[in-house]
């Protein structure tokens, strides 16, 4: 698998194969991934196998026409940037088809440079509108989040002796805790303690349930507290940064993976690493060595919680415009809303203490599943002027089965100047 450069993808329909070929072989040289299909029709079978973000069609094709391409692709929920390539001039013409709401058009014959233009234009404002849906959703999400908090709390008040508990609520406790919901949850416990325990002279009589659930659950808790105080350093705290080489970097990964065998065993799973390049010990970043090695660890000991059985994880360590990239590509898993990896609106949010895309919980991985783990090695990275993302990407590599979903996390950091 090589490194995923771009995702600079074209739905490119145009029903004259020979200005097609040319077209394309000119888009392919300047970074673009086109796939070419002949008509409107083909254009709708592509594009509901795999949206793209753009698309760039002929006004003139049989069968289904430009016009009627872009009426289909408009009543999609998120619609691509459509280009338009026409050899009509008349301008009665030109002012029905902006009226349609395309991003813009471009008369033929084509000239490349100002294709090129226009396409980066477009691709800019895909990433613009993506980050204004990303964040509305964000948004939508955490409002969501705080109404749950605010219904829960409503259902669980009120006073009454213990037999009078809504059980259907204490059930979803004991559910949430056990898969490590949090510390709203505790509140709620702790305040339903409060409402059904007994005085009976110098002691409270309450129910030993209640009480199995606190004990079962204070490490967990304090794990948690401790992890917020592991990440306050990180951020805040003195750390001694060390300047090491991309070389000795890729060591300790050959070394993680010794000791992530048994992680990947739970599933029969395999961690692949590329190969070590002569150049490597080259270069240098600034880093803390065991914290860098930690956050490498959790990374990969998500990807094999979250990938399907018997499949393949593979780190690709390279250098690509002045920053180490370390980046672990794995098949994830579908949620029970037949979701497979992370939802666009997620992919910031998954760096948020307590924030989870599954509720489940893994014991036999042997981590603390309060969605602590990614907010860590946020920080960590951060702390040495790094980037981290983790989003998903369509794998076209097998030409012979469909694109499949790949979940991408990719750390970069800086190299130092020699």
């Amino acid at each position: 698998m090589s490194p995923v450069h771009n995702e600079k993808r074209i739905l490119f329909a145009e029903d004259d194969l020979i200005s097609a070929k040319l077209l394309i072989h000119s888009l392919v040289s300047l970074g673009f991934q086109v796939t070419h299909v002949e008509n409107g029709r083909q254009a709708i079978e592509a594009y509901n196998l795999n949206p793209y973000p753009i698309v760039l069609t002929d006004y003139d094709m049989p069968e289904m026409n430009g016009s009627q391409l872009i009426d289909f692709l408009k009543e999609g929920e998120e619609e691509p940037l459509i280009i338009v390539l026409t050899s009509h001039s008349e301008s009665s013409l030109i002012i029905e088809i902006m009226k349609k709401g395309i991003h813009d058009y471009i008369t033929k014959p084509i000239e490349t440079e100002e294709l090129a233009l226009k396409l980066n234009r477009a691709f800019e404002m895909h990433s613009m509108k993506r980050l204004d849906r990303i964040t509305k959703r964000e948004r939508e999400l955490r409002l969501e989040g705080h109404l749950d908090w605010v219904q829960w709390k409503e259902r669980s008040g009120g006073t009454g002796k213990l037999k009078n508990i809504n059980q259907t609520l204490f059930e979803s406790l004991k559910t949430s805790f056990n898969q490590g919901a949090g510390f709203g949850a505790l509140v709620t416990l702790l305040k339903m303690i409060s409402d059904f325990s007994t005085r009976e002279g110098d002691f409270f009589k309450i129910e030993a349930s209640f009480m199995e659930l606190i004990q079962t659950n204070t490490e967990m808790a304090e794990k948690a507290l401790d992890t917020f105080s592991e990440i306050e350093t990180i951020l805040n705290g003195n750390i001694d940064l060390e300047r090491v080489s991309v070389g000795v970097i890729y060591e300790d990964c050959k070394n993680i993976l010794v000791e992530l065998s048994k992680i990947a065993g739970i599933k029969n799973q395999t961690i692949f690493l590329s190969e070590k390049k002569a150049t490597f010990d080259s270069f240098n970043v600034n880093i803390h060595r065991n914290l860098l090695k930690n956050t490498i660890t959790e990374i990969l000991t998500n990807a094999c919680k979250f990938s399907v059985a018997e499949t393949a994880i593979h780190i690709l360590i390279y250098i690509e415009s002045g920053n180490l990239v370390i980046a672990v590509y794995n098949t994830p898993v579908a949620t029970a809303d037949r979701i497979e990896g992370i939802p666009l609106p997620y992919e910031n949010l998954v760096f948020e203490p307590f924030y989870r895309l599954t509720r489940f919980v893994y014991d036999e991985y042997k981590t603390l599943d309060f969605g602590l783990g990614l907010t860590k090695a946020d920080a960590v990275i951060k702390r040495f002027q790094g980037k981290i993302e983790i989003k998903n990407i369509i794998d076209h590599l097998n030409l012979k089965e469909k694109p499949t979903t790949k979940v991408i996390c990719k750390v970069s950091l800086p190299i130092l100047a020699s």
